[in-house]
């Protein structure tokens, strides 16, 4: 009886070891390692379907397992990077503009028409004021894996089709709780306020706002055309996400670990990009032919572009002063090198 007794604890130790060797944490030896990420987008969008491919790189040689708990599953991106750094959640997604409390110099990323294009917001955010911008965070126990696209803005409406800022007039607009977007569409002439992201369906839907401005891809994925009947293809601000990851959780991880999370990431961030160079066309093709919920597409002239662009200037004169010349014109020079 002695021996099965002895017999029966040696198992069940054994079983408990097993257990332990495969559960969640962030480190030691050959633990299974979870990574919790929090997003406010949808599934459809591209942002959340990198995560899949980060996902699926991740756990290819099985020492990580990646939960991935998109719209706005664990609060809004504010909530979100708190819980990263309370490590209630492993990883959030928040724009650059949710960070600028980490690293202020990030609000300017989010500044109307400072980018020439796409390609050169890439380009400077990949350059070494970029990485400045993520090495920042660091002494705020976040880890910032690089920067995911969000998009160029864009401007939808429910009353007129928008072709110059005096159209802007009088509108009730909808914006990110981002001071320089709301100093901005204000400033044109619009009413705008700032409100939450997961309510804007509903707002519009109801006529609280006239408008919103987003990227294609969250005017698609969160079916904002459904309820608005014009769409200004402006491109007035260029937004990231930046990805953050628990500080506590990065520094435990061996080197080997770390560098197999950013060869995951690099392949994530490489299939964002095409993704969104294919989807974006294909939706603003798809939101102009809906027969149930048509939307008119009002793509600027070389014109009417300009007339944005001037008229955004004051906007730009007021954060150069807030945030002060130096760090202004530090970013306007590394915008410039980036081209």
């Amino acid at each position: 009886m002695k021996k099965l007794a002895l017999l029966f604890v040696v198992s069940v130790l054994v079983a408990l070891t097993l257990a332990a060797c495969g559960s969640n944490g962030a480190s030691g030896g050959d633990k299974v390692k979870t990574i919790k990420i929090g997003h406010g987008a949808a599934e459809s969008l591209h942002m959340h379907q990198a995560w899949l491919k980060f996902k699926e790189e991740l756990e290819k040689d099985g020492g990580f397992e990646v939960e991935i708990y998109p719209s706005s599953q664990f609060g809004n991106d504010a909530e979100m990077v708190e819980s990263v750094k309370t490590g209630d959640l492993t990883m959030a997604t928040p724009p650059s503009s949710f960070l600028t409390e980490e690293a202020p110099n990030m609000t300017l990323i989010e500044l109307p028409y400072v980018f020439e294009s796409r390609e050169n917001a890439i380009n400077t955010l990949a350059g070494e004021w970029g990485q400045n911008q993520l090495a920042d965070l660091e002494d705020n126990g976040l880890v910032g894996l690089g920067y995911l696209e969000n998009g160029l803005r864009h401007f939808t409406n429910n009353k007129l089709p928008v072709r110059t800022p005096d159209d802007l007039k009088g509108l009730k607009l909808r914006t990110m709780q981002v001071p320089a977007h709301v100093y901005l569409w204000n400033d044109l002439g619009a009413t705008a306020e700032g409100a939450p992201f997961a309510e804007v369906y509903n707002n519009l839907s109801s006529g609280r706002f006239d408008g919103q401005e987003n990227p294609i891809g969250l005017i698609y994925s969160q079916k904002f055309y459904e309820v608005q009947k014009y769409l200004t293809l402006t491109g007035h601000v260029y937004t990231a996400y930046v990805p953050v990851m628990n500080s506590d959780f990065w520094n435990e991880l061996t080197e080997e670990e770390q560098t197999v999370i950013k060869d995951a990431f690099k392949v994530a961030y490489d299939y964002q990009l095409e993704l969104i160079e294919k989807e974006e066309t294909e939706q603003l093709e798809e939101i102009k032919g809906d027969d149930q919920y048509p939307t008119e597409i009002i793509e600027l002239t070389d014109e009417e572009k300009q007339a944005f662009m001037d008229a955004a200037k004051p906007t730009l004169d007021h954060f150069r002063e807030e945030i002060g010349a130096d760090a202004f014109d530090e970013f306007i020079e590394a915008i410039e090198a980036a081209k």
